[in-house]
C-alpha cells in the first residue's frame, strides 16, 4: 500500500485524461499535455486518496465508484 500521510510525492492516475495518455479536442484525438500521454503524475500524498481498484487517483477525481 502507498502511505499517503505526509508532503511526499505519489505516483498518481491522471485527472485530465484519466489513465488513458489522450484526451479528446474538438472530436480529434490528442496526446496528454498533463502527463506527457503517460497516464500518471506525481502528487502530493495529502492530495490523493485510493480508489476502489487499489489504485492511486487525486482526491477531487470523480470516479463513480459505489460501495
Amino acid at each position: 500500500m502507498v502511505d499517503l500521510t505526509g508532503n511526499h510525492e505519489v505516483k498518481a492516475i491522471c485527472p485530465r485524461c484519466k489513465g488513458n495518455g489522450y484526451i479528446r479536442v474538438q472530436g480529434k484525438q490528442m496526446n496528454c499535455p498533463q502527463c506527457d500521454s503517460q497516464g500518471w503524475v506525481m502528487l502530493p500524498a495529502y492530495q490523493c486518496r485510493i480508489n476502489i481498484e487499489g489504485g492511486t487517483e487525486p482526491r477531487w477525481m470523480k470516479s463513480g465508484e459505489s460501495i
